[in-house]
């Protein structure tokens, strides 16, 4: 038989249990309440948003990527010699060419009249010159001639003067006569003192003579030499083996001298143009390795020059490419470059966090649960294109949060929805 206490005792259990029940349904509702009204400690993000990285060992590249183009190694562009007018055009780009390969063909009147009057000068002078050489010789004969005469008469005279002087002892000639003999014979000595010294020195004038006519002969035959050449290239030949890349005229068109016509270049030999920003090109150094990327093939290649030069910000790297290049290699095709700086060995690495900036120091949300990330300060040394080297403050293994949560840095715990 039941008591009245224990009556009274089974009465009130269900009334505990209801109790019980509530006051838990209660706190946790506080409890979340907390949660959702408590934004500066934790926050709560889906999982399927999120980008998790994974630290882990390895090999850092440290590399530095910039866009490009294959260039020929030799190229030439072919400029108009002198003011002219188009007249036909013979190949189109594209075409293989030979240094003999008639590209297209000029015409320019003026330089052919100018041509022309310049080679009758060039005849005129050298007309002139055979003439004084001519004129010369005869020169030369003739005071040749006059010297032997004057040694014939300076003998007449001297033999006279002995006659006469033999007269003169026995009285059968007057005094002037004698005298008269001897002037005359001191008056041939001297003239044929005169004749040979103009013989000795005819030789040297002559030369000097003939060099100045020799000089306008050369002249006009380097003038003639320069006109040729220029009536020659009215017919623009390639110059070289390889192909033509452009043309940049039109028939009919006038052009002036030393404009641009067209392009040739040998396509086997070609090398990449990397154009490099100028904060990261102080760390290029020759020789280093570089993969060219074709978008179908990769090359590897070695950086050659780099230029001393900033154009628009970047810096331009010369990189020399092997024998044979792929098929689609041709110049002016676009390449993108990665250059290798540096290689280390067995250390941790992280693939970039979003919007990521260079820098010693960062802080990162390390995954210490499914559901929980912790803001955890991470020590940051070389960086790659992808990837950063871990110096401290994550072990290989551990989970981080790559995203940008630039919205969330004041949090130092993240809730994480699965």
């Amino acid at each position: 038989m039941q008591t009245i206490i224990e009556s009274q005792s089974n009465k009130q259990t269900p009334y505990k249990k209801i109790a019980i029940g509530l006051f838990v349904v209660i706190s946790a509702i506080s409890i979340a309440s907390y949660t959702f009204s408590s934004p500066a400690t934790i926050n709560q993000l889906d999982v399927n948003d999120l980008h998790i990285g994974t630290v882990k060992s390895g090999t850092l590249v440290q590399d530095i990527r910039a866009p490009g183009n294959l260039v020929a190694k030799n190229r030439q562009w072919l400029s108009a010699q002198s003011s002219a007018k188009v007249s036909k055009r013979l190949l189109e780009p594209g075409a293989k060419v030979s240094p003999d390969s008639i590209i297209m063909q000029l015409s320019s009147p003026d330089l052919i009249q100018e041509y022309k009057r310049e080679q009758i000068q060039f005849e005129v002078v050298n007309a002139q010159l055979a003439a004084l050489k001519e004129v010369q010789t005869t020169e030369q004969q003739k005071l040749k001639a006059d010297v032997s005469l004057l040694e014939i008469e300076k003998q007449q005279a001297i033999e006279d003067a002995l006659a006469k002087k033999k007269l003169h002892l026995t009285k059968i000639i007057p005094d002037y006569q004698y005298k008269e003999a001897l002037l005359r014979e001191q008056k041939l000595t001297l003239e044929l003192e005169i004749a040979r010294f103009e013989l000795a020195q005819l030789p040297r004038l002559q030369a000097s003579l003939l060099k100045v006519e020799q000089a306008k002969v050369e002249q006009q035959n380097l003038q003639v030499s320069l006109l040729h050449e220029q009536v020659e290239r009215l017919n623009v030949r390639a110059g070289m083996h390889g192909i033509l890349q452009s043309i940049a005229v039109e028939e009919g068109q006038e052009v002036s001298k030393g404009m641009e016509l067209a392009r040739v270049a040998q396509q086997s030999n070609l090398k990449a143009e990397l154009r490099v920003q100028e904060s990261q090109a102080k760390d290029i150094k020759i020789g280093q390795t570089v993969i060219i990327d074709t978008r179908r093939s990769k090359i590897s290649g070695l950086v050659s020059r780099i230029d001393p030069a900033v154009f628009n910000g970047t810096v331009t790297i010369d990189i020399d490419l092997p024998d044979p290049l792929p098929p689609e290699a041709r110049p002016d095709l676009r390449v993108n470059g990665t250059i290798e700086i540096q290689r280390l060995e067995n250390v941790l690495l992280l693939d970039k966090p979003s919007n990521w900036q260079a820098s010693s120091i960062t802080y990162l949300y390390k995954l210490t649960s499914d559901d929980l990330a912790i803001k955890t300060k991470v020590s940051l040394g070389a960086s790659s294109t992808v990837a950063i080297q871990l110096l401290a403050g994550l072990t290989e293994g551990e989970q981080v949060i790559l995203s940008d949560l630039a919205d969330f840095t004041e949090h130092e715990q993240l809730i994480i929805n699965n």
